[in-house]
């Protein structure tokens, strides 16, 4: 599920590469928010396939939410500071997605998995729907070049 997960990810980012990228950014919140819809309904059924996709909207919505940060900061950050944006991006990006199942996995040891994977789920669907609104609020900074 982890490859299918990260092919994703990477397959997706050549999809929608030519789309706008507000349009991007607000696909992988909505994406995001429907895999975490899609993980809850798999801890509660014990259903593999949804499970799976789960896993392909998963990476859907890292890929184009990696994607879209990527152009932002490549059209709005001068050259010689590029590299260190990139690296803030970076760090922003994966401490969370360390911390974030890790701290699941404690959760659910504590309170079970059914109840610490939702949870997980709805933390992440909240930060993700967060995201998409900001991305949909924020008009005039997101925009393509002309």
């Amino acid at each position: 599920m982890a490859f299918v997960m990260f092919l994703a990810a990477t397959g997706v980012q050549f999809a929608v590469q030519g789309l706008r990228r507000r349009t991007i950014l607000t696909a992988g919140a909505v994406s995001t928010t429907l895999s975490m819809i899609m993980l809850i309904i798999a801890v509660h059924t014990s259903a593999v396939a949804v499970l799976i996709i789960s896993a392909l909207l998963a990476g859907a919505g890292q890929g184009m939410g990696q994607l879209g940060g990527l152009s932002l900061l490549n059209s709005s950050v001068p050259t010689q500071r590029l590299a260190e944006a990139n690296a803030a991006l970076n760090v922003g990006g994966y401490i969370p997605a360390g911390i974030l199942p890790v701290s699941a996995g404690y959760l659910s040891d504590a309170v079970g998995l059914t109840s610490g994977a939702t949870i997980f789920g709805a933390v992440l669907m909240g930060l993700a729907v967060i995201g998409g609104l900001v991305v949909r609020a924020t008009r005039r900074q997101v925009t393509d070049p002309a």
